[in-house]
């Protein structure tokens, strides 16, 4: 317990908010030289996929969307210019995303849907402003209640549109750009906060077990899986290729992150509650090698990654696709 809280309390300093410095020089008495200088490259790395960035990239402004995924919705707009898309269930078995967009500027997201306590609490770790259409009584309540970064669309209208090709409620749409500029006008100051750890040689260790299959049924009616092909995961649903709306690309990621724990139905018996604080087992999967370990989180941490242990389990620079599922979830994995 004593090297866990260690390992916590180091990697909240570790991934703490990076802001530029500051050069101070005193070459004489009452005389000080300030120069502003542009970030190093350290300063530059994204804190949500390990690479480096360009500056006019790395000021890009954050956000999250939270993306329908039942098969009146697919194929989804925009999936594969996120960062990181955390995929958990929502009712009737059928899971949700909420996306996570910095590095790119997508011009079609969606469709978008409405949001659940615990995609609340994904984007809470992340203090980032997300997009969603309405919500749970339960959802809307915590918004409300905690003054939220929330882009509802049921508020916020002109910053999204209905795709006539497509029936209601599966065609509600937005844009980086309409949604950045619905986060300046509401004054919101997200930060660039994150608790995702990066090491790429960590990966290239060759007694690291290989897989290069990941198949996961998660409920009777729902099952995903990915392959390891050209140097990243492509994703399935019931066994066909996800791809991209936009220009019917595979969408691909480059870390797979499995995370199991209980998932209930709440008293209405419609909605589920996800327990996200606590822990459980994981799975991380990067250049086609896997290490299972631990999950840990409580309520005043984020959410980390152990092996057996204690230590970190990074990921390698790119992006990431993070399941949250039940621990009665069916996992299979060949190499």
């Amino acid at each position: 317990m004593k090297k866990l809280c260690f390992i916590t309390l180091f990697l909240v300093f570790l991934l703490s908010s990076i802001s530029c410095t500051t050069k101070v020089q005193t070459p004489k008495e009452d005389e000080i030289e300030i120069a502003n200088t542009e970030p190093v490259a350290s300063q530059l790395t994204s804190p949500y996929t390990g690479e480096t960035l360009k500056s006019n990239i790395y000021t890009n402004t954050a956000f999250m969307a939270i993306i329908e995924n039942s098969k009146s919705s697919r194929p989804q707009s925009g999936l594969n210019e996120a960062d990181i898309v955390f995929e958990t269930l929502a009712e009737g078995g059928i899971p949700r995303f909420i996306a996570l967009f910095h590095k790119n500027s997508p011009n079609v997201i969606g469709p978008i849907r409405s949001v659940r306590p615990y995609f609340i609490d994904i984007a809470k770790d992340f203090n980032i402003p997300f997009a969603h259409c309405g919500g749970s009584t339960e959802g809307l309540n915590i918004i409300k209640n905690e003054s939220l970064m929330s882009l509802n669309e049921m508020q916020n209208g002109k910053y999204y549109w209905r795709d006539k090709k497509r029936k209601a409620p599966h065609n509600l749409y937005t844009s980086a750009s309409k949604l950045r500029d619905l986060i300046d006008n509401k004054n919101f100051s997200p930060s660039m906060k994150s608790f995702l750890v990066f090491d790429n040689k960590y990966w290239d260790n060759n007694s690291l077990e290989n897989a290069s299959s990941i198949k996961i049924k998660v409920s009777p009616s729902y099952t995903t899986s990915y392959n390891f092909t050209n140097n990243s995961y492509t994703k399935y649903i019931d066994g066909n290729e996800l791809i991209d709306k936009e220009d019917s690309s595979p969408i691909s990621f480059d870390n797979i992150v499995i995370q199991l724990t209980s998932i209930k139905l709440s008293n209405d018996n419609l909605h589920v509650n996800i327990d996200l604080s606590s822990t459980g087992p994981c799975y991380v999967f990067s250049k086609g090698k896997i290490k299972k370990g631990i999950w840990v989180k409580d309520s005043l941490s984020n959410t980390i990654l152990i092996d057996d242990k204690g230590n970190p389990i990074p990921l390698s620079s790119g992006k990431t696709w993070w399941n949250i599922f039940d621990s009665d979830s069916t996992i299979n994995i060949e190499n």
